[in-house]
């Protein structure tokens, strides 16, 4: 059987560390055969390094997907590592007939994820078939145990805490690069296509500390994986009674009350530059037990989560068990999953409609923390209008958030 043939669109710091290293490692079931970047040199460069031609370089997502529909390019799945929303790009790649898998966030707006799903279904294609969104955690085989451990409890507490220190402390050891030669007309017709998407989610507030950028590079540049992996147990988000963000810069912390399930849902995310290393963890407290899964700098393949379980293992005995698996790493088990959709398999992961779920919570998380900023929330956009505050999971899964 001839291998999937891949595309890597955007050659930054996860392209990498992380996508082109784990496709060289599996190149016995899967082909690098084209990449994409605003960037000459890093075309040029990581391309090459990666035994690519210049007929197999291409500047976009959309020069891609041409080359692809005039036939000079076979591709059947694209990682879209490019920064920024990724909605437009993924409809453009499925027309093509390509499969994409695409980072976090898929979109900023609730607009362009329906734009979306009404596009491939135009198509008479079914977009859980077609599209993945990189939530890698969800692969991640201590969350595979904890979703199960989770299936008959009586949660009782959620608890998020991510420590977060500055990309250099994640990023490092890759030896990523960034040329910082990328077409300015291109870049300003990607940055004009953001605007229009933060535009149409919370509206024209700007200010760092409770307006676009707390919305587009916290909450839904690391926040919304842990949205999505809550979600992913069976423990999401969903109502918020208080959320703010404090501390003297930004991005400082953001700190969330709210429930599932009848629980108590709490979360601390916190910004510390110098921290020694990112830590994140998830405690899940039950009738019978708890159960922590701590995970790792994300960055670094096979860096194993550990998942400890405490239960009542007699009258005068508590049992602690801590499991790692240093063998699966779960950005290689995405890329299984990938492979697998590919191939038309049921392949496991969170799809378009899963990502809009995530979409709607984190615009309730944002404004929550406009509101305890005193910042007046745009009634017109998606976040100030079509997000109530009543709004349970269930009506969100149901499209009934309006």
């Amino acid at each position: 059987m001839t291998p999937p043939r891949l595309a890597v669109i955007g050659l930054g710091g996860i392209a990498q560390a992380v996508h082109l290293p784990l496709i060289q490692r599996n190149r016995d079931r899967v082909e690098l055969a084209a990449v994409a970047d605003l960037s000459p040199r890093a075309l040029e460069e990581v391309a090459g390094g990666y035994g690519l031609g210049p007929a197999h370089r291409y500047r976009s997502a959309a020069e891609l997907a041409e080359a692809v529909r005039e036939r000079h390019e076979q591709v059947d799945g694209a990682i879209l590592a490019t920064s920024g929303t990724h909605a437009d790009d993924a409809l453009m790649l499925v027309r093509a007939g390509v499969r994409v898998l695409a980072e976090k966030p898929l979109a900023y707006s609730l607009d362009e994820v329906d734009r979306l799903v009404d596009g491939v279904e135009r198509l008479h294609r079914d977009p859980a078939e077609w599209i993945r969104v990189g939530y890698m955690k969800e692969h991640d085989p201590a969350v595979e145990v904890a979703s199960r451990l989770l299936e008959s409890a009586s949660v009782r507490a959620v608890d998020v805490e991510v420590l977060h220190p500055a990309d250099d402390r994640q990023l490092r050891f890759a030896r990523a690069r960034a040329w910082g030669d990328a077409d300015p007309e291109a870049l300003a017709r990607s940055r004009s296509r953001m605007d229009e998407a933060l535009e149409r989610a919370v509206g024209g507030v700007r200010d760092d500390k409770s307006g676009r950028a707390l919305y587009a590079t916290v909450i839904l540049g690391s926040i919304v994986h842990d949205l999505a992996l809550t979600r992913h147990l069976g423990v999401p988000l969903e109502r918020i009674f208080h959320a703010s963000r404090t501390g003297p810069s930004f991005p400082g912390s953001v700190t969330v009350s709210g429930s599932t399930r009848g629980a108590p849902w709490t979360l601390g995310w916190h910004f510390i530059a110098g921290y020694p290393e990112y830590r994140e963890t998830i405690t899940i407290h039950h009738e019978s037990g708890s159960l922590e899964i701590a995970f790792r700098t994300p960055y670094i393949l096979n860096a194993p989560t550990v998942i400890t379980c405490r239960s009542a293992g007699g009258a005068d005995r508590s049992d602690v068990a801590a499991s790692a698996w240093p063998q699966e790493e779960a950005f290689d088990r995405e890329l299984t999953a990938f492979l697998g959709l590919i191939r038309g398999e049921d392949a496991p992961g969170s799809g378009p409609r899963e990502a809009r779920e995530d979409l709607v919570v984190a615009q309730r998380l944002w404004r929550a923390c406009a509101v305890s900023a005193g910042v007046r929330v745009d009634p017109s956009s998606e976040a100030g209008g079509r997000v109530p505050d009543g709004a349970t999971f269930d009506d969100v899964r149901n499209g009934r958030e309006r």
